[in-house]
């Protein structure tokens, strides 16, 4: 007879007629298992339960379709106190530490998400089966919300996989392949999906699974590793080297990362717990931790507020017109994000096979990464044609202009397309420069025309703007939202202004950047002075990745409509009749290999400029001009209601050009600062730099109000 006890909590046990202990994890309500504040109380019954009934193995497996645990809900402690966040560390330490204890062995079953809280309980577990899916995925995320895990993991991770790759994990919060999961020994077995659970409930009923006495490693490699990293003075000194590169990478902006290395170098597990209590409940008190906590809470609800918005059906099929670096990137996402069949269409036939290798050596890439299979880069690449004639007119019901900045151009696609393609297929331009109106105004069909605004590089930026204009119809805007959505990026809806929203902010950003190198600052000093502010990336680097060539060609229409305050430093036109285009022909303020891989800042910039290096300015000074521009830029888009939210705007803003995700975002680091300091700066920074710096009247406004 099989015996069930089921309760309210996400985890339900089931002892069958083997005595086998199956515990399925189904949180209500919820498309993914984020575990509820009370799951420690709730995993107690079930350790209770297994115990009671003798159970003589134990798998813990999800309900839900590619998801084991997405992790634990962080905003439900906001209102903790110390005292209650360290009980909290405390009682999920315990409490795995009874999972791992349990005298029968126990089996984590893994199909899809292992993450935060869910790879913690997978640790606890004595053996890891996981599903060979590209879907299945690892990662110990917590350090990207400034904090640490707090239920055991600093310490059982490093334990199992050694203490380098429990760094990678532990210091970067990136997702790991379920392949690389079973080089590292995280995962003990990859199994195909649909035997994954079988196979693991076989181990346990013909004992082929044994209880693991962790301290007893079972190779011989494990047992030196062991020893080696146990011992304090190869630990100190590898933790010292590690801290090291990092803070040459950070800058000391995140607190999370230093406190984990330096936990770290405490070998004794025992003592490595109560550390982490500690850190967790430090680490979660501080400023970067609340903001990081605000931002991806942000970021899921705005993603569920515009899949709500956009309940239509899936895009069918896909016709991209043109063939360059952004038409290729765009049938590249459709393909293989949105799994959707995309035609190229150009005039010229050498530009479609360019489009087409690089569709082809993307997805190699990805294959090389271990996130798609040969078999599934196959297939993908056969979703992508191209041609230089319209095909599909039936079926395609999306179309997605790409050509370059050319309003003629634009609106003589938006006819051909209006007479080819069906009368209900949605047109999208992807253009910074042009009002969708505008383009639109030479349409039959003007509600099906929307902006579709890429970034580039448009694979690695997860912010797409979703432009409508006043006669864009509400079944266009949604299906914008969802194909956005489809190919795996955050939509952002914005009003049809110039330069809308990210290229607007950004863009005095990098031309401050370019009037300081102009001043006789160093390339490489510029870069780094934004780095050390928190950007990834300096922005002279970004506008190498965009192409100095498309800020030249946006910057006409952008100083007619918003002032000159967008207008160029006179040395760029050396730099445009220059071919300085970055790293589209791999020569701009840096220099480029063959593999398009940045090398070195090019010296030779300064002479095409006519620029005598002075290096007048500090670090911060050079922040200061650069974030000052960006910070009003960000008000007037709040005056001219150009975005919803300032809360978009901070989401925006991170995904959109990686402002440092620890300040908030932009409208929380203007929230930090205080509008009164913000106006004072700007104002001192008129009198010496100019009228550029001159604060807008939104940002006046809520400096009086602060007096």
């Amino acid at each position: 007879m099989t015996e069930q006890l089921q309760t309210i909590s996400p985890f339900s046990v089931e002892i069958d007629d083997n005595r086998i202990a199956i515990v399925r994890i189904n949180v209500a309500d919820q498309t993914s298992n984020w575990l509820p504040e009370n799951f420690v109380s709730d995993l107690r019954d079930v350790i209770g339960s297994i115990i009671y009934q003798q159970a003589r193995g134990v798998i813990f497996t999800s309900t839900k379709p590619k998801c084991f645990i997405k992790g634990y809900k962080l905003s439900t402690l906001r209102t903790k106190t110390d005292a209650q966040l360290k009980a909290l560390s405390q009682d999920a330490q315990a409490v795995m530490r009874e999972i791992n204890v349990l005298k029968m062995p126990v089996v984590a079953v893994i199909d899809g998400d292992c993450f935060g809280m869910g790879l913690e309980l997978a640790l606890a577990c004595d053996y890891r089966v996981a599903s060979e899916e590209i879907h299945t995925k690892f990662a110990i995320p917590q350090v990207r919300s400034g904090i640490l895990p707090f239920a055991g993991g600093t310490q059982r991770l490093p334990r199992l996989i050694g203490l380098s790759n429990a760094i990678k994990m532990l210091l970067s919060g990136q997702k790991i392949s379920a392949e690389k999961a079973l080089k590292w020994g995280l995962v003990d077995r990859l199994i195909p999906a649909s035997n994954v659970f079988e196979t693991a409930y076989q181990l346990l009923l013909n004992n082929e699974v044994q209880k693991i006495d962790h301290k007893q490693p079972l190779s011989r490699f494990k047992q030196w590793r062991k020893q080696l990293e146990g011992n304090p003075f190869f630990r100190q000194r590898y933790l010292d080297y590690i801290e090291n590169r990092v803070w040459n990478k950070a800058f000391g902006n995140y607190p999370a990362v230093a406190k984990i290395l330096n936990m770290l170098k405490e070998p004794r597990f025992k003592a490595g717990l109560l550390l982490e209590q500690d850190a967790f409940v430090e680490l979660f008190r501080t400023e970067q931790s609340q903001v990081l906590i605000d931002l991806k809470q942000t970021e899921r609800a705005m993603k569920e507020h515009y899949k709500d918005r956009a309940n239509v059906r899936d895009v069918a099929q896909v016709s991209v017109l043109g063939s360059g670096y952004m038409g290729a990137g765009i049938a590249y996402l459709t393909a293989n994000n949105a799994k959707v069949p995309v035609r190229i269409k150009d005039i010229h036939p050498s530009e479609i096979q360019k489009a087409l290798k690089t569709c082809y050596g993307l997805m190699h890439k990805a294959v090389d990464k271990k996130l798609l299979s040969h078999g599934e880069m196959i297939q993908r690449m056969n979703l992508i044609t191209g041609g230089d004639r319209l095909v599909a007119g039936k079926q395609t019901d999306f179309i997605i202009e790409a050509v370059y900045e050319n309003l003629e151009l634009k609106q003589k696609m938006i006819r051909e397309s209006e007479q080819y393609y069906s009368p209900n297929a949605i047109f999208a331009t992807n253009t910074s420069t042009f009002s969708i109106r505008e383009i639109a105004s030479v349409a039959t069909r003007p509600e099906n025309v929307i902006g579709f605004h890429y970034f580039s590089p448009v694979t690695k930026r997860k912010m797409v703007e979703i432009v409508p204009h006043d006669r864009t119809s509400e079944h266009t805007i949604a299906t914008a939202i969802h194909f956005a959505i489809q190919q795996g990026k955050v939509p952002l809806l914005v009003a049809d202004k110039e330069g809308f929203f990210i290229n607007r902010i950004l863009t005095p950003f990098l031309l401050e950047a370019i009037q300081c190198l102009v001043e006789g600052e160093g390339i490489e000093f510029i870069d780094r002075s934004l780095q050390e502010f928190g950007f990834k990336t300096g922005p002279l680097a970004m506008i190498d990745d965009m192409g100095l060539d498309m800020i030249v060609k946006s910057n006409k229409a952008m100083v007619e409509q918003l002032g000159n305050r967008f207008k160029l430093p006179e040395s760029v036109q050396l730099l445009a009749m220059n071919e300085r285009k970055g790293r589209k022909n791999k020569r701009g303020f840096y220099l480029y290999n063959s593999k398009g891989e940045r090398t070195q800042e090019d010296k030779s910039i300064y002479h095409v400029m006519e620029t005598i290096m002075r290096n007048d300015l500090e670090s911060q000074d050079i922040a200061r001009r650069c974030i000052l521009r960006m910070i009003n830029e960000a008000c007037w888009c709040l005056q001219d209601n150009v975005i919803q939210s300032t809360d978009e705007g901070n989401v925006a803003s991170v995904l959109g050009f990686d402002f440092p995700d620890f300040r908030g975002g932009i409208y929380a680091y203007i929230e930090q600062v205080g509008a009164k300091d913000i106006v004072y700066h700007l104002r001192k920074h008129v009198q010496i730099y100019g009228d550029r710096f001159t604060p807008c009247d939104w940002l006046l406004q809520r400096a009086e109000q602060t007096i």
